[in-house]
């Protein structure tokens, strides 16, 4: 099926093309320009509204979807002095009660519906590949890990040397969180990370709060790449990566929200998040486009996925229709909200929309619930409201979940 979506303002690498065009057949991006090519498919006129690539949100847990947060120790030295609270809390022992599937699919209704159409699960492939039931987004596949670099990592993957080995044979990241709190090993995870060979392009650290200035030369040299997550961070050890060091010296800088259970709500409060650390610590704006970039060129290149990130002919039609100001692009779409999610499109496929898009729904014959997102009108592919009734039945009352303000509408 051929699509195009015209008169709207289209975001590209390049440049801002106001009256675009964007096609997409199949899966693909087709064309991308000012004039329609070709008169085959399906026409939307979007004016007014924004297009920009689908956000690739660059780090999370998706069995840990679930609220509220967990931490009565904070500042933490470490993950594992978190995990254990978190294991220990009465929040976990409910969330347990939910079937790991629904915990899939329910972390990825929860980005779907803020426009994220690409995200890092960071676990065992097996793992996941038990549970991954029809998600509502796509999830990066085709990574080498490992949980950390301490001793008490959990034992995910074969090893740092040989898992970094096999990503640069076969051109995939290497990904593992480091320097997440303040113990020696920890400090140490990025010389450890050397000793075994493991920093290079391929390299995806998580977290990085504390990187010595020696650590940052070095992932710079090697050019590394970095996953910022400074809602987590900061709830947890009450720091965050030295970000301002990280952007000076030219690192591949993601964005990633972690579990909802000591990150964020959303992608929403996490670019927010971001800007307000970046001002309060550095007397400096961060710049809405360099937040862009983070969550679709930088991830896209950090995540060895060439064909995400970007509006151009030949990549996966991965984008999202925003309601903002066509003048300040960037700023929109730092700033946009539940209610500024026009449309969501992945692989291709109409996912998620404005009730306005209901026509479209119906002609592409893609069935759809009829739902209130934080009190809009939307309109979702698949049983997001079958999923919240599995949730309450399993934890026994009706569990409210932040990061899911979704309810009927009749």
């Amino acid at each position: 099926m051929n699509l195009h979506f015209t008169n709207g303002t289209i975001v590209t690498p390049e440049k801002i093309i106001s009256s675009g065009v964007l096609s997409i057949e199949n899966d693909t991006i087709s064309h991308v320009g000012q004039e329609i090519q070709g008169k085959n498919g399906i026409t939307i006129k979007i004016p007014g509204l924004l297009v920009f690539p689908g956000i690739i949100d660059g780090h999370d847990h998706l069995l840990g979807t679930y609220m509220p947060r967990v931490g009565d120790r904070r500042p933490y030295r470490n993950w594992l002095e978190w995990d254990n609270d978190l294991k220990s809390s009465p929040h976990y022992k409910e969330r347990q009660n939910i079937e790991s599937h629904d915990l899939y699919l329910l972390g990825t209704y929860r980005h779907l519906i803020t426009g994220v159409t690409s995200v890092q699960d960071h676990i065992p492939h097996f793992v996941r590949d038990l549970f991954n039931h029809n998600p509502a987004v796509r999830l990066v596949d085709g990574y080498k890990m490992a949980h950390s670099v301490t001793s008490f990592a959990l034992a995910w993957g074969n090893g740092i040397r040989q898992e970094h080995e096999e990503a640069v044979r076969e051109r995939k990241p290497f990904i593992t969180h480091c320097s997440e709190g303040y113990d020696t090993e920890t400090r140490n995870s990025v010389v450890t990370l050397e000793k075994n060979g493991a920093v290079s392009e391929h390299t995806v650290l998580i977290h990085g709060i504390a990187f010595s200035d020696a650590d940052i030369d070095l992932l710079a040299k090697r050019k590394s790449n970095v996953v910022w997550c400074p809602v987590s961070n900061l709830y947890m050890f009450n720091d965050t990566a030295p970000i301002k060091k990280l952007l000076d010296a030219g690192i591949n800088v993601m964005l990633g929200t972690d579990s909802p259970m000591s990150g964020s709500v959303n992608i929403f409060e996490e670019m927010l998040i971001a800007k307000k650390y970046y001002w309060e610590t550095y007397g400096e704006d961060l710049a809405d486009e360099t937040i862009f970039n983070m969550l679709t060129a930088n991830a896209s290149r950090g995540l060895f996925r060439d064909d995400l990130g970007s509006l151009e002919k030949g990549k996966k039609a991965d984008f999202i229709i925003v309601r903002g100001n066509v003048n300040l692009p960037f700023q929109s779409f730092v700033r946009m909200n539940y209610s500024d999610i026009m449309l969501v499109v992945i692989d291709g496929k109409v996912r998620y929309g404005d009730a306005g898009f209901m026509e479209l729904f119906e002609e592409l014959d893609i069935p759809f619930q009829k739902v209130k997102v934080a009190g809009s009108e939307k309109l979702v592919n698949g049983d997001i409201l079958g999923l919240l009734k599995r949730i309450r039945n399993a934890v026994g009352y009706r569990k409210e979940l932040p990061f899911l303000p979704v309810e009927p509408w009749e």
